[in-house]
């Protein structure tokens, strides 16, 4: 506004004043909010719990909302000392026996009465050791027939003509994709030990073994659509060589979950997080949806005959981002308050079949429920929608009809939560070898996190798991061979 179009009146230039500094102020309070909240992210602890001795540190200065102060928190927190008690080793591990005797001269005159026993852990590291495949040849006796040679034949082979065994292949995978160990540090393991692999032969197996893993992948996708209850996610990956894109710029590894008996968890590597894959992705289910407010699925959602379950947990995330902010504070421990409630409930019946679930949630869940959306109207009419606050606000009100879907069927969590576990070994492995090459790295890399998570799942320990199916993938041939190699819990080499 220039100065020739401010107003000669007094009264209408206080107005307009006025009406602007208030504007100016709102604008500061959202930007101290958005720095206090940053630095909380970057600094402070981050567990989204809020015990109430934090909380009560603070005044509670909210020009919104009025809390109600005729209920009182009543809840004494009590502190139990516990006296520290070792585990005992699992007794599956080997015992090697070392006896300590007395004296013989100390011994003269007793008798043995018994015996005390104490156990320590002993580690022997990584050994490795060459296997020597000998063949024996055999020539006729008479002389002269020498083209009827004869010599025992190959077993097949993982890798044929590489000195990679399953063994070793199967340690490798484990290392990068279950303990984070990116391929230039396994590189100086196995030079330590005195057998020097470089990292350019051990990315070519992988590549050759993810190709080689492509049938029972298809098989665990198949499985997985079948279902009618599906979790979904997406993080963010980075890929060097990727066709038509810049080395810095982002490509997603999209997750699929399927809960269950024998639960399935399969990644996919993606250049754009575009709402056509989830819909290639998800080519043939139907049923549930856990997602998150992504607009991505929304196209999904709208063309299948897919009904969209929200994910608390976000709902959850964003109040407790407000409880860190100044201006938000009150709106969002009021939010936490409401919510710990419904998690109340759900962390009681977690151990219940899914039909008493869902009693108790149309009994106890819903009113709490409806009660935590008449707070939601209320309080959206009068916050800024801008503010941490107010985005916590209207994140819950536009969710609304899809965080309450779960109350439908006892199957279904409340939050997305299984999955975004999932995606944390990923994060985590991705914190130390920070990329993937090119995308024939990043599909095998999709590969193996596919199955080493769906058999951890499965209660199936992952090297075990890799070293045995590895070991027979050559002899699969059949559709009931490669069914027996699938890492699902009483299905794998079943009988």
């Amino acid at each position: 506004m220039s100065f020739e179009d401010l107003p000669n009146d007094i009264d209408k230039l206080k107005k307009l004043f006025i009406k602007e500094l208030s504007q100016k102020e709102q604008e500061i309070s959202q930007l101290k909010d958005t720095i206090l909240l940053l630095q909380h992210r970057k600094f402070g602890p981050q567990s989204e719990k809020s015990p109430k001795e934090q909380l009560i540190l603070f005044d509670e200065l909210e020009d919104i909302i009025e809390e109600d102060k005729s209920v009182e928190d009543t809840e004494e927190i009590k502190y139990t000392r516990k006296k520290g008690k070792r585990r005992p080793l699992p007794p599956e591990l080997p015992r090697v026996e070392e006896i300590i005797d007395l004296a013989e001269e100390d011994k003269i005159g007793m008798k043995c009465i018994g015996e005390e026993v104490s156990e320590k852990l002993e580690i022997t590291p990584a050994k490795v050791f060459v296997k020597r495949i000998v063949r024996k040849k055999y020539a006729p006796i008479k002389e002269g027939e020498e083209a009827n040679i004869k010599i025992a034949p190959l077993p097949k082979e993982l890798l044929p003509k590489s000195m990679a065994s399953s063994s070793l292949v199967a340690y490798i995978i484990t290392a990068k994709y279950c303990d984070a160990l990116p391929l230039y540090r396994q590189e100086n393991i196995f030079k330590r030990i005195s057998a020097e692999i470089t990292r350019q032969s051990i990315a070519r197996w992988l590549i050759k073994v993810s190709e080689k893993l492509v049938p029972l992948y298809n098989l665990l996708q198949e499985k997985l659509l079948d279902g009618d209850y599906l979790q979904m996610d997406e993080t963010v990956i980075q890929v060097l060589k990727e066709k038509n894109k810049k080395a810095t710029s982002k490509s997603y590894m999209w997750v699929r979950h399927r809960p269950g008996d024998q639960p399935i968890l399969l990644f996919d590597y993606d250049p754009t997080r575009k709402s056509e894959v989830p819909v290639r992705l998800l080519e043939g289910f139907k049923g549930y949806l856990q997602v998150d407010g992504y607009v991505g699925y929304d196209h999904v959602c709208s063309k299948g005959d897919l009904i969209r379950v929200g994910c608390w947990d976000h709902c959850r995330r964003k109040f407790n981002d407000a409880s860190k902010t100044s201006s938000g504070r009150g709106v969002g421990k009021k939010g936490l308050d409401k919510l710990k409630a419904i998690y109340k409930i759900e962390k009681e019946i977690r151990h219940l079949c899914p039909d008493k679930k869902r009693e108790i949630r149309q009994k106890e869940s819903r009113p709490l429920l409806d009660d935590f959306k008449k707070w939601l109207d209320e309080v959206r009419e009068k916050i800024t929608p801008k503010s941490v606050a107010g985005k916590a606000i209207n994140y819950a009100f536009n969710e609304w009809t899809t965080l309450v879907k779960y109350l439908e069927d006892g199957r279904i969590n409340i939050s997305n939560a299984w999955v975004e576990n999932a995606i944390r070994p990923f994060c985590i492995g991705r914190k130390n070898w920070l990329f993937s090459d090119s995308a024939h790295g990043a599909h095998a890399s999709a590969m193996f996190y596919s199955l080493i998570e769906t058999a951890k799942l499965n209660l199936l320990d992952p090297f075990d798991y890799l070293n045995k199916m590895l070991d027979k993938l050559p002899h699969a041939e059949t559709l009931e061979d490669f069914e027996k190699l699938l890492p699902l819990k009483g299905q794998f080499l079943a009988d």
